[in-house]
């Protein structure tokens, strides 16, 4: 247990004594009727049950997206989502537009995975390619696996040392629209 869910639980306890023992103070009579609910109190008493609630659960929060307290409302979670989505939408683009500095060669093996087109020569300069296409989140290594053993290689198999990812998928997708497009640019 971490101490940040130690100090929840400990503060989702005292709230829910104090609650309990005010309760017990106005069953028992020693609270006057001054003192006693009032629709405040029950509106303290459903707050402090969902503060505990979230205390206790903190995965809760993801349920809410609105809160609406008289004139007060909140819809916090749309707002958050569209805002990641944008701010996805856009790292996206931005990984588009770097990966378009990528070399003849590096999209050649790209376009070569998709293809099933794998029979290589080993060489360092193969390597430092792959490894790019790698560090973009292009391709990954197969199980157990390492670019590295390429090098000492005469001829192997591209596809049983690496494979597309996701990413690498729609990129070439991406760079196929952009190139059917593209002389309509011009």
């Amino acid at each position: 247990m971490t101490g940040i869910s130690t100090v929840r639980r400990i503060f989702a306890v005292i709230l829910l004594l104090a609650i309990c023992t005010y309760i017990v103070a106005i069953v028992r009579g020693r609270l006057s009727a001054q003192q006693k609910l009032s629709l405040a109190d029950i509106a303290v008493f459903v707050l402090a049950a969902g503060i505990v609630s979230v205390l206790l659960r903190p995965e809760l929060l993801d349920r809410i997206s609105r809160f609406k307290f008289g004139e007060l409302e909140l819809d916090w979670l749309q707002k958050i989502e569209a805002d990641q989505r944008k701010q996805r939408d856009e790292l996206d683009a931005v990984r588009f537009v770097l990966t378009l500095l990528l070399q003849q060669n590096e999209l050649e093996h790209l376009r070569n995975l998709e293809k099933g087109s794998t029979q290589y020569q080993g060489s360092e300069a193969v390597c430092t390619e792959l490894r790019k296409l790698r560090t973009l989140g292009l391709i990954r290594n197969r199980k157990d696996r390492t670019i590295g053993e390429i090098s000492t290689k005469r001829s192997f198999d591209l596809k049983d040392i690496v494979e597309l990812t996701e990413r690498g998928r729609q990129y070439l997708e991406r760079l196929g629209e952009y190139e059917e497009k593209k002389p309509l640019l011009s």
